[in-house]
């Protein structure tokens, strides 16, 4: 039978029943945002050649001694080495090779001298000012090295991860597959935007928070073709309609102890496997989840305030679980309240807030309900029993 847990508890529950999706091999054009299913590593040093790294004059380590002395140097010009010739080249005392960004050295090349810093006369230069060895050259190897990690597993991939992947000539990379999250709205007073509405009747709007939630975390949301009504079977008849498609539900609405309550009642009717029936924390108090053939679901209030905040503490840290991301989680803070919560509660709650920083401090300001536009960096705040005061120390986490 299932029991009222604590929120960390039920956190862990859940997580404990998840694994990372299948991987599959993607061109690495396809891969942005995806996540690594293996650590990526270099399978060459990047660059794979000693280069230039300036525009100017390649000169060898005997005319790099002379240079040294002071004196004004000669060289004669003899070729010019462009950026993507694989020609070899050899430089020999005396003379010199004009060459650009990111060629390849001559052989022999001790240093390069910036083109600002030469007379040109002819086929001739004339250089004068000291040179260290090995200065305006790029080794093999200066980026990256061979077997070095570019990205580890679990690790979600950018813009610039992908780019450096790239640089290392990998064209298709191993990802997780991405998540499939089953979106059910229950509740026959709910109607869908854009249907004529009557009295006693409202639009549902937790199908588009949700639906935007799981998209915002790189999953793919699946609706419900229309909302659910309150009643037994419809509810049974959807959660078996979404299990073969989906890799998790979630079920908004019926969270109560009303006749019309019916989502747990599903739940049974279906022998899932109980994780617990209610979180020891507000809101959350009929929040319940199960296991069905292999899939989570979860059922959260129809109040849309209140399922937005469940969904990002108690199925984000599941969700990103499934997509194998082992580094989004985000880390509770402590942070001080820069004005009061209006009632001060003897239970543990969740709400949400914005950060302020004012002087250089940082501070955490309570916002109530969904109609108080957030301005700053968007809070949960985590407040417990007793807590409320302006000047109290709460815990915080960011949204993204």
């Amino acid at each position: 039978m299932a029991v009222q847990r604590g929120l960390e508890e039920a956190i862990a529950i859940c997580c404990d029943h998840i694994q990372a999706l299948d991987s599959e091999y993607l061109h690495i054009n396809d891969a942005f945002m995806r996540v690594a299913a293996e650590d990526i590593a270099s399978p060459i040093n990047v660059p794979n050649f000693d280069r230039s790294s300036i525009d100017g004059y390649a000169i060898s380590e005997g005319d790099l001694g002379k240079l040294r002395t002071g004196e004004p140097l000669t060289l004669k010009v003899i070729a010019t080495i462009q950026a993507g010739s694989i020609e070899s080249k050899q430089i020999r005392a005396g003379e010199t090779h004009r060459i650009m960004t990111g060629a390849l050295l001559p052989e022999g090349c001790a240093a390069v001298i910036k083109q600002e810093d030469v007379r040109i006369s002819g086929n001739l230069i004339v250089a004068c000012g000291s040179l260290k060895q090995g200065e305006n050259i790029q080794r093999a190897g200066h980026e990256l090295t061979a077997g070095e990690r570019v990205a580890p597993k679990g690790l979600v991939l950018n813009a610039e991860i992908l780019e450096r992947i790239a640089a290392c000539g990998i064209e298709n990379i191993l990802v997780h597959q991405i998540p499939r999250i089953y979106v059910i709205n229950t509740g026959s007073e709910l109607l869908l935007p854009g249907s004529p509405i009557k009295t006693g009747q409202i639009y549902n709007s937790n199908r588009s928070l949700l639906s935007a939630k799981v998209a915002g975390s790189g999953a793919i949301p699946v609706l419900a073709d229309s909302i659910i009504k309150d009643d037994l079977q419809q509810i049974v008849n959807e959660i078996e309609k979404a299990t073969p498609v989906s890799d998790m539900i979630i079920i908004s609405g019926g969270t109560g102890n009303g006749v019309y309550d019916l989502v747990y009642n599903a739940f049974e009717y279906l022998n899932a496997s109980p994780l617990f029936k209610g979180i020891d924390i507000t809101p959350g108090k009929g929040t319940s989840a199960a296991l069905f053939n292999g899939k989570l679901l979860y059922n959260l209030s129809g109040n849309p305030h209140a399922a937005g905040i469940l969904f990002e503490v108690l199925i984000k840290p599941a969700l990103l679980k499934l997509k194998g991301d082992l580094f989004s989680a985000r880390e509770w803070f402590d942070i001080q309240l820069d004005s009061p919560i209006k009632k001060i509660k003897p239970y543990r709650r969740l709400c949400q807030g914005e950060m302020l920083i004012e002087q250089g401090s940082v501070y955490a300001q309570p916002v109530s309900g969904n109609n108080n536009p957030i301005k700053n960096i968007s809070l949960i705040l985590d407040i417990r029993a007793g807590q409320g005061a302006k000047g109290d120390m709460v815990r915080a986490i960011i949204l993204n």
